[in-house]
């Protein structure tokens, strides 16, 4: 029998929106939901969604699709994400395009996929300065920032971004990863970033990583 966590997965995967919408309510009425596995249901659904994009099956409005509908189901879940067994408060999330930059649908998914891991996550957009990074991680006192970069033009400015944490003294109290078509490992060496994500799906194992399990 099909259980509600694989009901969901199939609805992520096949971009079910009415599904979608029914298990919003019926996730909030099930006693005794396990949320590490309503996690691994969106993240392996939004997982099969991002390898169906990039062979071409699905198309940019379908992405973005079921990204507005996932953002909205965790958005209802939030007080199932809040406080899990552990009792831990949710940790914080920046994520942003670096400056000059505005692709921003690598890092729509990553802050899609961060959301359902538990996370709270703060989006900045896209052409974010390093002055607004800086502001944000003040104000949020994050434990992970996320920078991505499409073009090789403007992927110096995740380095600029980074010394300007240094600089106001914020680099020490957080994580940094980066991504993009413009980064690769080397880069994000160079530039003082704590870890590299090939795609949206590497991005929460790496997370989880840099901060020793969550």
């Amino acid at each position: 029998m099909v259980n509600i966590y694989q009901e969901l997965r199939e609805a992520v995967t096949k971009i079910d929106t009415d599904k979608l919408s029914e298990l919003k309510e019926k996730v909030l009425k099930t006693p005794n939901i396990d949320v590490d596995k309503l996690v691994e249901s969106i993240r392996s659904g939004l997982e099969e969604v991002g390898v169906k994009f990039e062979s071409g099956e699905y198309y940019l409005a379908e992405l973005i699709l079921i990204g507005t509908e996932v953002s909205e189901a965790v958005q209802k879940w939030k007080p199932l994400f809040e406080k899990r067994e552990t009792g831990k408060k949710m940790k914080k999330a920046v994520i942003g395009t670096v400056e000059g930059d505005i692709h921003d649908i690598g890092k729509n998914i990553v802050g899609m996929m961060l959301a359902s891991s538990g996370f709270e996550v703060v989006d900045l957009g896209n052409d974010v300065t390093p002055e607004n990074f800086v502001q944000a991680v003040r104000k949020n006192k994050p434990a992970i920032v996320g920078m991505s970069a499409l073009l090789s033009t403007t992927r110096d400015n995740i380095k600029r971004t980074i010394d300007a944490l240094k600089e106001n003294r914020l680099r020490e109290n957080v994580k940094i990863i980066v991504g993009g078509a413009a980064v690769d490992e080397d880069f994000a060496k160079a530039a003082g970033a704590d870890g590299f994500a090939t795609n949206a799906a590497d991005a929460v194992p790496l997370v989880k990583d840099l901060l020793g399990g969550i």
